[in-house]
């Protein structure tokens, strides 16, 4: 906007408060005519319509020019100015025109109760722009309220008018009209208020008050002439003018905002108790004189109202708690119950028959994918999992949330189901991508066999919980520390390496078919991978020598295992492999190294790394000793069962072994390589003569 703009503006805004500036003075002075009684003595009788239709007229030229002028509230200001310059013609009409203001229904009467209607329409458009949110307790307020009013006005107003009714039917309609208007007017003001819970603004407030002024003061004026007083008109008439003041001045102030509607304040039970105590009051007053059926069915209707949104209050207060409780019980970002909602339902489960299985959930990898990906993409992950699990555990048991990374389910399933169940549960919690692996941890306890108690239970699973967590933090330890010594020895030993990787798979394979657990397949895998991590000890000139090796050097070769306990040693997480990688070269009978143990002494990993070895050499072109076939190979296991091997093992791999073998026999790293999950691992050498270089055992 330009500085000239910006002054024209300003001159504007100037003009404009001037002149509502000398249109408050005339409403004063017009005012303290009337009080005076000065329009009475001083002036014709005519000149109190000319004047008040002249101020009327004023008010609603500036209303009119607000509504065209300004944006805001536009209808609402256009609807009241046409009603005040309605009105203000009437007003004239009825000085200048005396001949046309004959009955009750003529010209200046219809042209002035043409304001009623525009002034409810306006209220209403005001109250439209006030209300963002309907609450059906704050309408019936407001329709009970409308109808008390409505109630006292039949009872005490309307019977003295009616009283000195005479005439046709037209004319009663046009005497009871005014009435009828006025209380329309502040029945629809008193049921805005109501609706906005007496939070009306200033706008809507002012506007109101404005309304029912008018409607006051000509209320008091048909009751004061209907009961056999003088007219008092002429003394109240310029209060309409002080009316008309005020939507001016509202109009063209600037609207502040206003604060929110609320329907939860305590202020709003004193209205319905004015509403209840007035309609009652008014029922009462039936027994000392006569009521009108009129008030009494309004009274009536507004008491039925008031027991109706009571009722609802009730409802909304009972929905309100039973939210309350939900929303105490259950975890808000992934909607599963919280730990209020578990340490109940485990107090429940103690006491009630059958088992139940706690189990405890704790992330392994969320933080690091929370400061990857931002909170954001963590609360949608923790909600994405909460999904899962809750899926997971359906028809099976409950899932909650405990808080940050941390989850439970309370399985009621037979102890036959339960591996199953734990186990959907972890994969229900597992996820993984580009750079994050998110799986969990977890503690299980039985309940009633285990404990018995709720705080038992919870530190009990608790315990388990944080063991198996740090079983896999070692074990994620001894991860790294295995990658780290098979890179060494591939940089060290480059033609160790399908070596190695042979005889990892074929353990696996071997290991399962045994009936291994999970935990002892893997420490045989990975003792598989790393037996041979001792040779990067023995000098290369050893290893390579395509001659037969010397005492010393035999000596020196078989410290390889040693070695590589003492390497793995390192890593507590690799501990158990080490002992297992100790002992692969001992023999059933007790003539192998470094320990010389005998049959089941040796650790059935060893024993089984001890056959695969043994396999992979043979099968295997060594620069010392050319591969033979495969079918060769195990023959040669099966007859050193029971001397270099463990015959239930050689047994276990022959098995393994020919149940992958295609017809007819193919070599052996085609058969493993391609059918196998892992890959063809290195043995020992047979009973007596040792047919393998101690090199490669």
């Amino acid at each position: 906007m330009t500085a000239a703009q910006n002054t024209d503006r300003t001159h504007t805004r100037g003009r404009l408060a001037a002149l509502r500036g000398l249109y408050a003075v005339a409403v004063a002075a017009y005012a303290t005519l009337s009080l005076t009684g000065a329009t009475q003595s001083w002036l014709p009788h005519s000149a109190a319509h000319w004047i008040a239709g002249a101020l009327l007229g004023v008010a609603g030229a500036l209303c009119l020019l607000r509504g065209i002028a300004i944006p805001g509230y536009r209808f609402a200001w256009l609807v009241i100015g046409g009603g005040l310059l309605s009105w203000a013609t009437g007003e004239a009409l009825f000085a200048g025109a005396p001949s046309l203001a004959k009955g009750p229904l003529s010209v200046p009467n219809v042209l002035s109760l043409a304001f009623y209607p525009s002034a409810c329409v306006a209220t209403m458009a005001f109250l439209r722009a006030r209300v963002g949110t309907f609450f059906t307790t704050l309408w019936l307020d407001g329709l009970a309220g409308a109808l008390s009013v409505c109630a006292l006005v039949a009872a005490f107003l309307f019977p003295p008018v009616l009283a000195h009714l005479n005439g046709s039917t037209l004319d009663v309609v046009g005497a009871v009209s005014y009435p009828l208007g006025d209380l329309l007017l502040v029945a629809s003001g008193l049921f805005a208020m109501a609706m906005t819970g007496w939070r009306p603004g200033r706008v809507l407030a002012s506007v109101c008050a404005a309304f029912a002024l008018v409607a006051v003061t000509d209320s008091f004026s048909l009751w004061w002439a209907a009961t056999g007083h003088a007219a008092a008109e002429s003394k109240v008439q310029w209060l309409w003018t002080v009316a008309a003041l005020t939507l001016v001045e509202v109009a063209w102030r600037p609207s502040r905002r206003t604060a929110p509607i609320n329907n939860a304040s305590l202020r709003l039970l004193l209205f319905p108790v004015v509403v209840s105590l007035t309609a009652l009051g008014l029922l009462l007053s039936g027994l000392v004189h006569s009521l009108e059926l009129a008030g009494y069915e309004l009274a009536v209707s507004a008491l039925v109202l008031i027991v109706v949104r009571l009722a609802l209050t009730v409802l909304e207060n009972i929905q309100m708690a039973d939210s309350s409780k939900r929303e105490a019980l259950t975890d808000a970002l992934t909607g599963l119950g919280n730990r209020r909602k578990l340490m109940s339902d485990v107090e429940d489960a103690i006491e009630r028959e059958g088992t139940n299985v706690l189990a405890l959930f704790d992330l392994d990898g969320f933080k690091g994918y929370n400061d990857t990906f931002g909170h954001p993409a963590g609360d949608s992950l923790l909600t994405r999992l909460g999904r899962a699990l809750n899926e997971s555990v359906h028809g099976h048991g409950t899932a909650y949330r405990l808080g940050g990374d941390e989850f439970c389910v309370l399985l009621q399933v037979p102890s036959a189901q339960l591996p199953d169940r734990i186990a959907a549960s972890v994969k229900a919690l597992s996820e993984h991508g580009k750079g994050f692996v998110v799986a969990p941890s977890y503690g299980s306890v039985v309940i009633p066999t285990e404990v018995n108690d709720v705080s038992a239970a919870f530190q009990l699973a608790d315990q388990r919980l944080y063991s198996q967590k740090g079983e896999r933090r070692r074990a994620r330890e001894g991860e790294q520390v295995r990658d780290a010594l098979i890179q060494a020895l591939r940089e060290r030993r480059p033609d160790l390496d399908e070596h190695l990787g042979g005889v990892a798979r074929l353990a696996h394979a071997v290991a399962r078919r045994l009936g291994m657990s999970p935990t002892e397949v893997d420490e045989v895998t990975r003792a598989a991978e790393l037996h041979d991590i001792g040779k990067m000890a023995v000098p290369d000139a050893i290893l390579e020598k395509p001659a037969g090796l010397d005492e010393a050097e035999t000596h020196l070769i078989r410290q390889h295992t040693i070695i590589g306990e003492r390497i793995l040693a390192v890593s507590p997480a690799l501990r158990a492999v080490g002992l297992l990688v100790r002992h692969s070269h001992e023999r059933y009978d007790g003539h192998g190294y470094p320990d010389g143990l005998v049959g089941d002494e040796i650790p059935l990993g060893s024993r089984i790394i001890a056959a695969c070895d043994a396999f992979d050499a043979m099968t295997t072109d060594r620069p010392y000793q050319p591969a033979i076939p495969v079918g060769e190979a195990l023959d040669e296991l099966r007859r050193c069962a029971g001397g270099q091997f463990d015959p239930l093992v050689i047994h276990a791999f022959c098995t393994e072994a020919e149940s992958l073998m295609p017809e007819p026999r193919e070599p052996a790293t085609e058969v493993f390589e391609e059918a196998w999950t892992l890959a063809p691992p290195a043995p020992l050498l047979p009973d007596g003569v040792e047919a393998v270089d101690q090199r490669q055992d």
